[in-house]
């Protein structure tokens, strides 16, 4: 088997446990354990799976809880220090201090691993099985946690080269809504040219239809003049029409008077006729005038003006021409209006959706610059960790030359050593089995000395509780 397949099949999701509980991780064997190991650069050799020892199991503890939780050795011992500070003889319990607190910082990593009953006796005297099931616990952790890992990663850098998608096309539609915007502040400026040009023409059409409405108010009331003077006319002829009846009736009372009175009346009748036709004509030019007047509306000199009248007249035609392109032109400025009302609307509409744009593009960008943050320390971690372990790997790799070295000899002086030790175990065994047999002989021997003074003592109750003899 494979260690991808290996690691994938302890790679399952482990669901915590109650104390002593067993069967949480496979227990793998010392060849897979080796390997494992190997692969992770976890600075260990078969000798030490086979025969722990506690400096070297610590040292393999220590190499796992730097690399898993980011502490060292020296994390520990400052830890320790800042305890025994507060202690008195803080050198006595130097060793057992700095023991006691690096089992709880590594029962930190041992919980996550689904281990809860690491003692002090793990690390002081360790056993190649303690050793094996410690072992494989924080490896199938450790693979467990690479392929959540990238379980996470994956979906991390997936959302952020979406966001980054996302983020160009609210930058494209960003620019093309710009690009619409300028283009509708081009086409109102333009309107708004066309719509000043206009007005001004308008202005001026305004006055001069001003202007023509006064001269016309001026020649009604040079009309009523006339009219005023014709009915004065009017009312002459009819007193002479009288004073002609009256003359006809005296003339049969006084023929001569009569006659004289005839004859300085048809002086004064001729005189009047004359004045009469004078009226007359008058009256006639004055009615040309009214009508020329009520026709075209403008002074009555219809002689000496008729040209400027007719020059009147083409100029009220191109005024009405010009009216009704005002009109023309007010109708479009109303459409324009409406237009740039709608367009107003609408770009009211696009500001506020570029402004909700915007602020999404704000917050695509912060949410990216920090996964881009959250990522760069993760790589930046990494490759320190990579760094750290390619050093620590080197100085391994000499530690683990030199050991190899020194091992033949260490293992010989440890024969030698066992030899003595096993030497001193039997004869520390007959002492204890000596020991055990004076032990019960003198336990024996109070046992009896005991029974001897309890009937003892019973002896002299009895004797204390009689009478004294007299």
């Amino acid at each position: 088997m494979s260690q991808q397949s290996r690691s994938g099949q302890q790679g399952h999701v482990q669901q915590p446990i109650a104390p002593g509980q067993q069967g949480t991780f496979p227990i793998l064997s010392v060849q897979d354990l080796l390997s494992d190991l190997q692969q992770s650069e976890c600075p260990i050799t078969p000798d030490d799976l086979n025969h722990p020892t506690p400096s070297r199991v610590q040292t393999v503890y220590e190499w796992w809880m730097n690399r898993l939780l980011g502490l060292n050795a020296e994390d520990i011992r400052r830890a320790a220090e800042a305890q025994l500070v507060q202690m008195d003889n803080p050198d006595i319990y130097r060793e057992a201090m700095y023991m006691g607190v690096f089992r709880m910082a590594f029962n930190q990593l041992l919980l996550r691993c689904s281990i809860d009953d690491f003692t002090t006796k793990d690390l002081t005297a360790p056993t190649a099985k303690r050793f094996r099931e410690v072992l494989s616990g924080i490896i199938n952790f450790f693979f467990f946690a690479s392929e959540q890992e990238d379980k996470i990663l994956a979906p991390l850098e997936e959302e952020l080269k979406q966001s980054e998608q996302h983020e160009l096309e609210l930058v494209e539609r960003n620019a093309e809504l710009k690009e619409k915007i300028e283009h509708e502040r081009a086409q109102r400026q333009a309107n708004k040219a066309f719509m000043d040009a206009d007005r001004v023409s308008h202005e001026r059409a305004v006055n001069e239809l001003n202007q023509l409405r006064d001269a016309a108010n001026s020649l009604k009331k040079q009309g009523e003049a006339e009219k005023a003077d014709l009915l004065e006319l009017s009312h002459t002829i009819n007193h002479c029409d009288m004073a002609i009846s009256e003359l006809k009736g005296n003339i049969v009372s006084s023929p001569d008077k009569l006659q004289g009175a005839i004859l300085d009346l048809s002086n004064q009748l001729a005189r009047d006729q004359e004045l009469l036709r004078e009226h007359e004509a008058k009256e006639r030019q004055t009615t040309g005038k009214i009508n020329v007047l009520g026709q075209y509306a403008i002074n009555p000199v219809a002689a000496a003006l008729k040209q400027e009248l007719q020059s009147c007249i083409r100029i009220l035609d191109d005024w009405k021409a010009d009216v009704d392109k005002l009109r023309e032109a007010k109708l479009r400025l109303d459409e324009h209006s409406d237009d740039h009302r709608a367009l107003q609307g609408q770009l009211s509409e696009l500001e506020n959706e570029i402004a909700l744009l915007e602020r999404r593009i704000a917050n695509a960008r912060e949410e990216l610059l920090r996964l881009s943050e959250k990522a760069e320390r993760k790589r930046e971690q990494a490759k320190q960790r990579k760094r750290a372990l390619e050093e620590q790997h080197v100085t391994f790799v000499e530690r683990k030359r030199r050991s190899d070295m020194e091992g033949a000899e260490k293992n010989r002086e440890a024969a030698e050593v066992e030899q003595q030790i096993r030497a001193m175990h039997a004869s520390l065994q007959a002492e204890l089995d000596k020991g055990e047999k004076a032990y019960k002989r003198i336990k024996d021997q109070v046992n009896l000395y005991s029974i001897r003074i309890n009937k003892a003592l019973d002896t002299i109750n009895v004797v204390n509780s009689e009478p004294p003899q007299l």
